[in-house]
């Protein structure tokens, strides 16, 4: 056992000591299960042999993962002191007890302080204004409870972390994401989603099978979602996995994901077919001289399909370092080839960051710790929307300063001469916002968007897991 020692003040200090003392056995393992990509198999017996009841730990445990990092963006025609600025500080602190056996209950809450109130161009388009100059949100990240039935029928319920698909930047067949994940981020800043998760694995065959039903957005019985998956060992190298998503007022989505060995490299394909869609699509022209809007149009009637696929491969240059590289294409019939079109869409929020165009394409580096830098890691990322002839790109590297604590620094830019990746709106467009009988939330869109492209972005960040 290891006490807490108490400084006043401070309001972590103060939850871990009401919450007494914890335990340090196989924190290492635990943080890699929360924090890591690659999460513990669920009930696999432990390596060293030993009985559950003899590993089972019944006193609570605390950890979590503390951040703060800034951000600043230059736009065209800006001077660099004039650029904007931004601050965030992130805690997340989790509380895992197994009050019994069979039973484990995980809890990761998130403070976070923005500063100051402004609005960041991204990768993925704009993200809303800060509310407050200086606020501090509390979200639950994960909240949930897990148990076995036999050691057979593997069951969690509560807020947690959920993700299909094989392809790195984009993943059609993810069917319970709330959110697409940023492409550039390090660490997966998303919530969890409100599931019931009943997991049947099949060790021997490499097959599991999900059963999920799906809480969020529910307001009344009828929209709960439902969704089946399998995942299948097929031949030697290759992994199948095969979904279905529905609801009685949701859409209907079937997806199937692949991945193989293909010589030197991996690769991987997963597509995804929707139907009875209840969104707005956009057709017409947007033509601020004779102020013009697109017609909005839905179509439940119809099949929607996206595909996205790659080619991945890990190269050894030397006895104890490799290069990793790979190339993703995306293909997108929820998109649009029109630049109007497509920010239109956004705009009126009926098309999500990087699912706005109808094509895309992405590339990414990483070198792990090379040479004698085995503090060091360097990452470089380009993704394009082949649509409307966007580009960004933007190189990471990290260091670990100190143990445990980790410093990330990044710099990006964009390319082309507006659009989602590199996002403004012509200045004629503010025109539009005048016209009589515009819906009010288009019309507080067009006042608020900027006119101007954030050219460069850079950020730095530390970051601390305990």
């Amino acid at each position: 056992m290891k006490s807490i020692q108490i400084s006043s003040g401070s309001w972590l200090a103060l939850v871990l000591t009401a919450a007494g003392c914890w335990t340090a056995q196989a924190q290492d393992q635990r943080d890699e299960d929360i924090f890591g990509e690659k999460p513990a198999a669920e009930g696999k017996k432990p390596a060293d042999g030993k009985s559950r009841t003899q590993n089972l730990v019944d006193t609570l445990q605390i950890g979590g993962r503390l951040e703060v990092r800034s951000s600043t963006g230059q736009e065209e025609q800006q001077k660099l002191p004039d650029a904007s600025f931004s601050q965030v500080k992130t805690a997340d602190v989790y509380f895992d007890t197994r009050p019994n056996r069979d039973m484990r209950v995980f809890l990761r809450q998130r403070f976070e302080e923005l500063t100051p109130a402004v609005a960041n161009t991204t990768a993925a388009g704009t993200t809303p204004a800060v509310a407050c100059s200086s606020c501090v949100q509390s979200k639950i990240d994960e909240l949930w409870f897990k148990w076995n039935i036999d050691d057979a029928v593997f069951m969690t319920l509560g807020k947690q972390h959920l993700k299909w698909g094989s392809s790195r930047f984009w993943n059609p067949t993810d069917f319970t994401a709330r959110e697409s994940r940023d492409p550039f981020a390090l660490f997966d800043r998303r919530l969890g989603s409100d599931l019931l998760k009943i997991h049947i694995p099949q060790e021997k065959q490499g097959h599991n099978y999900y059963a999920i039903f799906q809480f969020d957005d529910m307001e009344r019985n009828a929209d709960l979602k439902f969704a089946l998956r399998g995942e299948f060992s097929v031949a030697s190298s290759a992994e199948l996995a095969l979904t279905a998503e529905a609801g009685s007022r949701q859409p209907q989505r079937l997806g199937v994901d692949l991945s193989s060995a293909l010589g030197p490299f991996d690769g991987n394909i997963e597509a995804a077919a929707t139907h009875r869609v209840q969104k707005q699509f956009f057709e017409g022209t947007l033509d601020p001289s004779t102020f013009q809007f697109p017609q909005a149009v839905e179509d439940e009637d119809r099949w929607f399909y996206q595909v996205s696929g790659g080619l991945r491969q890990t190269v050894k240059y030397s006895d104890d370092d490799n290069v990793s590289w790979g190339l993703e294409y995306f293909w997108n019939e929820f998109g649009y080839e029109e630049r109007e079109l497509e920010l239109y869409s956004l705009v009126l929020r009926q098309s999500s960051p990087l699912y706005a165009g109808r094509r895309y394409a992405g590339l990414y580096v990483a070198l792990q710790n090379p040479g004698s830098w085995n503090e060091t890691s360097f990452y470089a990322n380009a993704l394009g929307n082949l649509s409307d002839q966007t580009t960004v790109s933007r190189l990471t590297a990290t260091w670990e300063v100190v143990d445990a604590a980790t410093l990330e620094v990044y710099v990006s830019r964009c390319f082309g001469e507006f659009g989602e990746l590199c996002f403004k709106i012509p200045e004629s467009y503010k025109a539009l916002a005048n016209v009589p009988g515009i819906a009010e939330p288009l019309r507080q869109a067009l006042t608020q968007l900027p006119t101007r492209r954030t050219v460069f972005t850079a950020g730095a960040g530390l970051s601390l897991v305990f």
